[in-house]
């Protein structure tokens, strides 16, 4: 009898952590499909948003090598448009997760066929690309050796070019500054 006592204590030693780390992958892996989803839509509506709001290559060169008069990146309203589609329906984003880092702070804009494909003759690709790190919920991250328990998914989108960021509300027409003086000219005209 005690023997059979015994013996059922050592298997549940053994088994334990095996049964653990299947909880905490079955767990994991369903967190990491919501949060993959919830990058995948918001990159989705980034760039829809961005074909019909292409901000200038010169704007978007600024992020990188900002002036000293530099209102932000997201002062250009097609930069904000984006940016506000990106964030519209997705609640992964609330910044409590990284250390209340923007979402601003892991998405990239580019043309990747050159700016100079901003036009609605070539109509060339806007793509949004967003590289969010998401953060265990359980220690199988950490378990298996991932920095920080933190994996990072990249997602990128994108969409060919459908407007040029017309505004009519605008008295110039046109939402999408070029760069810092050409934004401080819009702001002048409102």
């Amino acid at each position: 009898m005690k023997s059979q006592r015994g013996q059922s204590i050592v298997e549940m030693a053994l088994l334990l952590p095996v049964m653990l780390m299947v909880l905490f992958g079955i767990i994991e892996f369903g967190y990491l499909i919501f949060a993959y989803s919830m990058v995948s839509q918001a990159a989705r509506n980034g760039a829809e948003a961005a074909a019909q709001l292409p901000p200038h290559q010169t704007w978007l060169d600024l992020r990188n090598n900002p002036p000293a008069n530099f209102p932000g990146f997201t002062a250009d309203a097609c930069v904000r448009g984006i940016m506000e589609a990106i964030r519209s329906d997705v609640v992964l984003f609330d910044g409590s997760g990284n250390e209340g880092r923007r979402i601003e702070d892991y998405v990239t804009i580019r043309y990747p066929n050159g700016g100079q494909t901003r036009n609605l003759k070539d109509r060339g690709p806007i793509e949004i690309e967003i590289n969010y790190p998401v953060r265990s919920i359980t220690p199988l991250f950490d378990l298996i050796g991932l920095e920080n328990g933190t994996l990072t998914l990249r997602v990128v989108q994108r969409r060919s070019i459908e407007n040029l960021g017309v505004d009519p509300t605008s008295p110039r027409g046109v939402a999408c500054a070029r760069d810092v003086a050409d934004w401080q000219d819009m702001q002048l005209d409102r």
